[in-house]
C-alpha cells in the first residue's frame, strides 16, 4: 500500500472525476487522501467514504467574490499543503503553486482548460493577465510529471500543440446501473452552476415544454439562478452516495453550455452526461461542438443549439421518448488508469 495524495481547487462536493479515481486507487489498496478548498467556508472538514478520504482546508476569514482576493486565497490554500507522499495527482493546472506536498512521484490529470476560466464571466484586462500567467505556469512545470492525462480526445490533442503534454485519455465514464424513470417530464441538472446564461436557457425551455427543473449543486452563480428563479426545486450541493437517488426523480440530464467559451471548442465533455447515461437518462447537450458529436456518436442523448429556447423545448420532448439501455462501461478507463498509476509506482517499490 502506497500513500497518495489528490489536490483539486473546489470543496469536492462533488468531483466526480477526481472521486472516482480516487475510489479506483483505494480499490486497489492504497490510502488515498483528496486535498480540497473549502472556499464558501460551508463545507465539513473532514468527509471519509469507503476507500478515500476528503480533506477541505478554509483560508481567510470568509469568502469574497473579489478575483484578486480568490487569487489569493487559493494560493493560501495550496501553500497550506503539506505532508510526505508515494504520488502527487494535481487536479487541473490551477493546483500547480507551491506547496509542501512531497512525493516521489508527480501526475497532472488535466480536465478542462483551468486557464480559461478567469475569462468565463467577463474578459478584463485582469483576467487575460491572469490567464496568460496560468498557461506560462503550465508550460514552465509540465516537465515536473511522470504522467498526463486529459479527459477528451479534444483535450488531448490542444495540450498536445499548445503544451508540448503529451497524455493519456481517461474518459469520465462509470458502469452502468440503469434505474426506471419517473416519467414525470423531470429534466435536472446536477453540477457545477457558473454560466447563467444556461441556466436561464433551461428555465426558460423547460418552461415552454411544460417540463420540471431539478437543480442540484453549487457554484458562483448559484444565488443569482435562486434569486432570478426562486420557485426552482434546488437540492443544494450533494455527494457521489446521493447520485443514484438525484438521477431517480428525473428523466432527462440537461448538459448545454456555450460554444463559444474555448474550453467548449476545445473538446471538454461534460461528466454529467457519462453519468446520465449510466442510469439510463438521455443527455441534452450542445450542437456544433464536440461534446454535441460525442453525445450523438455513442447515443447519449441529442443536442439542440445554445441559446435558442425553441430548440432546447424540442430537444426536451424528443429526449423524453428515447431509451439508453447501456453505456460503455468504466472498467476501461478504470484498466487503463490503474495500469499506468500500477506501472509508475512500481519504479519506486524497490528503492
Amino acid at each position: 500500500m502506497v500513500r497518495i495524495a489528490m489536490v483539486v481547487t473546489n470543496e469536492c462536493s462533488p468531483d466526480p472525476r477526481v472521486e472516482r479515481h480516487a475510489r479506483w486507487l483505494g480499490e486497489s489498496g492504497h490510502n488515498v487522501t483528496i486535498f480540497a478548498w473549502d472556499r464558501s467556508h460551508s463545507k465539513d472538514e473532514t468527509t471519509q467514504h469507503e476507500h478515500y478520504i476528503i480533506r477541505r482546508k478554509r483560508v481567510g476569514k470568509r469568502p469574497s467574490k473579489s478575483p484578486l482576493k480568490i487569487i489569493t486565497a487559493k494560493k493560501k490554500f495550496l501553500s497550506s499543503l503539506e505532508g510526505d507522499y508515494d504520488l502527487v495527482v494535481y487536479n487541473d493546472s490551477d493546483t500547480l503553486s507551491k506547496n509542501s506536498l512531497h512525493s516521489k512521484l508527480k501526475i497532472l490529470d488535466l480536465h478542462d482548460l483551468a486557464h480559461v476560466w478567469p475569462l468565463m464571466q467577463k474578459n478584463s484586462l485582469p483576467r487575460r493577465i491572469l490567464s496568460s500567467r496560468m498557461k506560462k505556469q503550465l508550460k514552465n512545470n509540465r516537465q515536473r510529471f511522470q504522467w498526463s492525462l486529459t479527459s477528451s480526445p479534444g483535450l488531448k490533442k490542444y495540450f498536445t500543440e499548445e503544451f508540448e503534454i503529451e497524455s493519456t485519455v481517461i474518459l469520465n465514464r462509470r458502469n452502468t446501473q440503469i434505474i426506471p424513470r419517473p416519467m414525470t417530464k423531470t429534466v435536472g441538472y446536477f453540477g457545477r452552476i457558473r454560466d447563467l446564461a444556461s441556466m436561464k436557457l433551461l428555465m426558460n425551455s423547460a418552461n415552454h415544454a411544460n417540463f420540471n427543473v431539478i437543480l442540484a449543486g453549487d457554484g458562483p452563480c448559484t444565488d443569482e439562478v435562486l434569486k432570478l428563479f426562486p420557485e426552482v426545486d434546488y437540492r443544494g450541493p450533494f455527494d457521489e452516495d446521493e447520485l443514484k437517488n438525484l438521477m431517480a426523480e428525473i428523466d432527462i440530464m440537461y448538459a448545454m453550455y456555450n460554444p463559444e467559451k474555448e474550453n467548449i471548442l476545445r473538446g471538454a465533455l461534460p461528466v454529467k452526461m457519462f453519468d446520465a447515461g449510466a442510469f439510463g437518462r438521455p443527455t441534452i447537450t450542445t450542437a456544433g461542438v464536440p461534446m454535441g458529436d460525442f453525445c450523438v456518436e455513442e447515443k447519449m442523448g441529442i443536442t439542440a443549439q445554445f441559446g435558442n429556447v425553441q430548440s432546447v423545448a424540442e430537444a426536451l420532448n424528443k429526449a423524453y421518448e428515447m431509451e439508453i439501455s447501456e453505456c460503455i462501461a468504466e472498467d476501461v478507463e478504470r484498466d487503463l488508469f490503474i495500469s499506468h498509476v500500477e506501472n509508475l509506482l512500481a519504479t519506486i517499490d524497490h528503492k
